[in-house]
């Protein structure tokens, strides 16, 4: 599987891009090694590695894409967030397609059509959805599938596929992929929020016996864990 990167063609940022965030994403490698039940856990979790400020920014910041000298991906914030849903849901049909079939020819797709598209790109005639709509697909996904992957066999992990662009692949290599693709995103997206927002407040720590103000389990640490 090949990873899109954040340079569509379509559209560049007017005036001053804020400056670059550094940027630190998870390199493809570690998911290989992990466990099918920890890689199991790191995919299901995956939605809570996107930044939630995104959930509240305005249409014309949520739209704004970066100049290309930006280092921080020349994506807006809704095209990349509504990229995660599509690839999601490419990769989830996929998957199944593997389960029920034997060595299936994967359809190819033009991911930077999709991004440099109404579907993604703010313009008098766009068919945007909310950020929070595409995560919610996301997550969906992400927790009804995980109900068939605990079940798994490893013949199942190990069931081939023909891929457009890099020949033959595996289930696992697909899960691996899938795993890392919204990880790696996310890092840009923070990245993106930070240079436009500037760095996400550090959450206060909870009173000690509680989850915080309010929580009617402060003064019940006999019962926490």
């Amino acid at each position: 599987m090949k990873a899109g990167h954040d340079t569509p063609s379509g559209g560049t940022a007017g005036g001053n891009d804020p400056a670059a965030v550094p940027i630190t994403a998870p390199c493809l490698e570690m998911f290989e090694g992990l466990a099918p039940h920890e890689l199991i856990g790191r995919y299901r979790s995956g939605v809570e590695r996107i930044d939630p400020r995104v959930l509240d920014l305005p249409d014309e910041t949520l739209d704004r894409p970066f100049s290309a000298d930006s280092g921080n991906g020349t994506w807006s914030c809704r095209a990349l967030v509504t990229h995660l849903m599509d690839v999601e849901l490419l990769i989830t049909m996929r998957l199944r397609r593997t389960i029920v079939e034997d060595s299936p020819v994967l359809e190819p797709w033009d991911e930077h059509a999709f991004l440099d598209s109404r579907l993604s790109v703010s313009s008098p005639d766009a068919l945007l959805m909310p950020a929070g709509a595409c995560l919610a697909v996301v997550h969906t996904l992400r927790q009804t599938n995980a109900t068939v992957l605990v079940q798994l066999s490893d013949a199942d992990w190990n069931r081939r596929a023909m891929t457009p662009l890099q020949g033959e692949t595996t289930f696992r290599g697909m899960m691996n992929y899938l795993t890392w693709h919204l990880e790696h995103h996310a890092a840009y997206l923070r990245a993106k929020l930070d240079a436009m927002l500037g760095p996400a407040p550090e959450p206060e720590p909870a009173p000690a016996g509680g989850c915080g103000a309010g929580c009617a389990c402060i003064g019940d640490a006999e019962t926490s864990e």
